[in-house]
């Protein structure tokens, strides 16, 4: 996990994109505790912060995460057509 905590930022992307197992959900947990005021981290996600709960499967956990992440944070909310869907042509 050392490797993570290096960067003076780490991002993550597409978090929500798939439901976290108990174990990934603890890394994410540890990972967030560990640089939570030592480095910035930029994440996207599909998930709203209130379905985080179940993502991580445990409502609990996500609070402690969530605490952590949008302490010092700036929450941009996009809303809105996909941009890779923007060329497609529909039939």
């Amino acid at each position: 996990m050392i490797v993570y905590l290096r960067p003076r930022l780490l991002i993550v992307d597409e978090v929500g994109y798939l439901p976290l197992d108990s174990i990934a959900a603890n890394l994410f947990f540890k990972l967030v505790s560990a640089r939570y005021e030592k480095g910035s981290m930029f994440l996207t996600s599909i998930k709203s912060i209130g379905e985080w709960g179940e993502l991580m499967g445990d409502p609990v956990l996500a609070t402690a995460v969530l605490d952590r992440l949008l302490h010092h944070c700036h929450v941009i909310n996009i809303r809105g057509n996909s941009y890779r869907l923007k060329d497609r042509c529909v039939m």
